[in-house]
């Protein structure tokens, strides 16, 4: 035990060594005299996570051993406007708050909402080309890195968790890279206390010991899928199971300028939806050593209609088997020609004969088998889709008919919170459930805020299973409210803070069930 703990502080010790001046860096081209910078990150071992007595740490920061075997470069910056304007431009690529109907949650001048004409190019607040580019989802990073790897002929993905606080220490044991404390942090990151509610360019912040501007402005995504650290000593991690949380995440680095100073600690983790398109996240590069040899041309086709167009013939005479060595022919013995007494023989194949009645009525059947098969679906799916929404929409009760939606929630804000019909909100670790007494498809708007965040508002189309509508927020809120519902102002009627307390009623809310969400409904 002694000696692995020896050798685990000899090799953090080279680490930190070879951390004493800035690596060597690389400016990959993408056109049009725009180049996206990347920094050499040496091979390497460090603690990953943060010690019991960090101020501030997540209770997911559990430390482990690891070692990375291999050199790599990573984006000196998060990936700029004007870097991810350039790779539209040559693809025409549309990003999923573009081309979905409701756009991306941008800075509408109190807190994230989620309107159609919040995109990465307008976040809400403005931005220069050099500032990181926003509302970005985890597809739209990996389409970036797939463009990106054909026009620099490296390999490009996003960084594992590992290697991006890896590269973020750069041989550091501190909270932050820059040696100091929460008040110092400052310097080296922008986050809700010092950004002022928007993104500021890329290099504004100093570098660590490394040359990278990295923490804080915008969060990052990680090749990994969010869940609990596997005890080390490990190589080379990376989470590739997406089942060890309630519902599958990505993971976030860096922090934000949306969020407290303590999430842009280097050990601090975040997590998201794959689809979140927030106007404080962003994502970094990282790229292979090598380069990538791209695979060799085809070759041109060789004449094969002596072969049925289908394998070149060899010499002597004869094709070659698949799945069986061939076997040499002799030249010096004459090849006889075959006729159709010793077709067999010869191994040569006699004339097909053309088919009958019978072959065409089979060949039919063949042909339109599947089409009775997926009319057979096709019918039996619309069923029970109507079978559902048949039974799906309660009846509503004899006082509420005639009343609109809104005025039926409102009214049943009046009951005693024991009621059965009393509307309930009921916050979880990732979101929070909706429970009112509202027609199916209806509008319910509502503001929730995340722990150390700014208010979101948001809204969903009323669709409850037995617990109600569910809510993705990605962490658990520190309250919710419901400002609208069927078109009703609620006036903040519906308010409750994490602790799930009804703060205009004083009615608790059951705090046993945490039971996994169901997906969020598409944006």
């Amino acid at each position: 035990m002694r000696l692995r703990l020896l050798t685990a502080s000899l090799l953090l010790l080279g680490t930190a060594l070879r951390a004493a001046d800035p690596a060597p860096a690389l400016n990959l081209e993408l056109g049009n005299g725009v180049t996206l910078p990347v920094v050499l990150i040496p091979k390497g071992t460090f603690m990953q996570g943060s010690p019991t007595d960090e101020a501030d740490r997540g209770n997911d920061e559990m430390q482990r051993f690891v070692n990375l075997t291999s050199d790599f470069y990573l984006g000196k910056t998060a990936v700029t406007v004007q870097q991810f304007e350039r790779f539209v431009q040559e693809t025409g690529y549309r990003t999923e708050a573009e081309s979905g109907p409701s756009g991306g949650f941008g800075w509408a001048g109190d807190s994230l909402v989620q309107k159609k004409e919040f995109t990465w190019r307008n976040p809400g607040f403005t931005q220069a080309p050099d500032h990181p580019v926003t509302i970005v989802t985890y597809p739209d990073a990996e389409a970036f890195c797939q463009w990106l790897s054909k026009k620099a002929k490296r390999k490009v993905t996003l960084p594992t968790e590992a290697q991006w606080e890896y590269a973020c220490r750069a041989g550091t044991t501190t909270a932050w890279h820059n040696l100091g404390d929460e008040a110092a942090s400052n310097s080296i990151a922008w986050h809700k206390k010092n950004a002022g509610n928007q993104t500021h360019p890329a290099t504004s912040s100093s570098v660590n010991p490394w040359g990278l501007h990295i923490g804080g402005n915008v969060a990052e995504w990680c090749l990994d899928w969010y869940g609990p650290y596997e005890s080390g000593p490990l190589t080379d991690p990376v989470q590739t199971n997406q089942n060890l949380s309630d519902k599958p995440r990505r993971v976030l680095r860096g922090g934000a300028w949306s969020r407290d100073p303590k999430n842009t600690r280097s050990a601090s983790r975040y997590r998201a939806d794959a689809r979140s398109r927030n106007a404080d996240i962003g994502f970094r590069v990282l790229c292979s050593v090598t380069e990538v040899t791209p695979p060799p041309a085809p070759k041109p086709a060789t004449n094969t209609s002596s072969t049925g167009g289908l394998l070149p013939r060899m010499e002597g005479g004869l094709e070659p088997s698949v799945g069986r060595p061939t076997v040499p022919v002799s030249t010096t013995q004459p090849t006889p020609s075959p006729t159709s007494s010793d077709a067999h023989d010869h191994g040569t194949t006699p004339p097909e004969k053309k088919g009958g009645p019978l072959d065409f009525l089979v060949g039919l059947l063949c042909l339109l088998c599947p089409f009775v098969v997926i009319g057979l679906v096709i019918w039996l799916v619309v069923r029970a889709v109507r079978s559902k929404n048949q039974g799906a929409t309660p009846p509503m009760p004899p006082s509420r008919r005639g009343q609109s939606a809104g005025a039926a929630l409102a009214d049943a804000l009046q009951q005693p919170s024991g009621s059965g019909r009393a509307p309930r909100i009921r916050i979880v670790e990732d979101g929070f459930w909706i429970l009112v007494d509202l027609a199916r498809g209806s509008t319910v708007r509502y503001v929730y805020r995340p722990h150390g965040g700014m208010d979101v508002s948001g809204q969903v189309q009323y669709q409850p299973g037995p617990d109600g509508q569910y809510v993705y927020t990605g962490a658990k809120p520190e309250n919710v409210r419901v400002t609208e519902a069927g078109g009703q102002p609620m006036d903040d009627a519906f308010v409750y803070d994490s602790d799930n307390r009804d703060n205009r009623r004083g009615s608790a809310f059951d705090r046993d069930d945490n039971r996994p969400p169901t997906y969020p409904s598409a944006y």
